[in-house]
This record gives structure tokens, sequence and C-alpha cells, in this order.
């Protein structure tokens, strides 16, 4: 028996089941895939506020740990608008860019550690 039936391990399904198994509900997470295992776009940024997330969930040292910098210096260019600089109002001021396979794995290590079952 099951609070919460999570489809889908990667970063989305990880952590929702990280976060519901933290608080104490039986969680159960399905996949069809074996992992790790990477996806085509095996890389994309982690934004300063996900960045902040994966700090207080504990997380951000083993990602670190694997190689992943922090990016802290910024520039958008839009043509003729260019934005420098970092967000304000962020813990750790900075973003992420780690590959999905190294991603996917720290999220769902932590919620299987939280206590929620992969099947």
């Amino acid at each position: 028996m099951f609070d919460a039936v999570v489809v889908g391990a990667r970063c989305a399904g990880a952590a929702t089941a990280l976060l519901l198994a933290r608080q104490g509900h039986r969680v159960l997470i399905v996949d069809q895939a074996h992992f790790p295992s990477d996806v085509r776009l095996s890389t994309h940024l982690v934004w300063h506020a996900g960045v902040d997330l994966l700090d207080r969930w504990g997380l951000l040292p083993t990602l670190q740990a694997s190689g992943c910098p922090l990016l802290t210096n910024f520039a958008l260019d839009m043509g003729g608008l260019v934005l420098q600089g970092q967000p304000p109002g962020t813990r750790v001021g900075a973003a992420m860019a780690p590959r999905r396979v190294v991603l996917d794995q720290v999220l769902l290590d932590a919620a299987l550690a939280a206590g929620a079952e992969l099947r």
C-alpha cells in the first residue's frame, strides 16, 4: 500500500518522490528505464532557484563532487538587449549544468534513501 505513485524516476519524478518520502509518505516510483541511463539531451541548465533547492535538500555537495562546477558569471545576449550579472535573492548565487545521468541518479538515490521504493 502506497500513499503516492510517481511515474518516472528522472529529475522531476525523483525530486517529487524525495519530497513526499521526506514528509513521511509511502512512495512508489515506477519507470521503464534501468538506472543509471542517459538521455539524448544529456545536459541542461539548472537555474539559480533550482540550485538553491538542491542545496536546501542537501544534494549540492554530491553534484559538485561529480565534477559539475557552479556557474557564477552570466551574460544573456539577445542582440539589442544584454543582461549581465547575478539574479538577486539567491542563496547559492550560482547555476549549474550537470549531465542528466548524474542529476537523475543523485535525485533518485536521495529519494530511495528517504524511503521511496523503485520498480
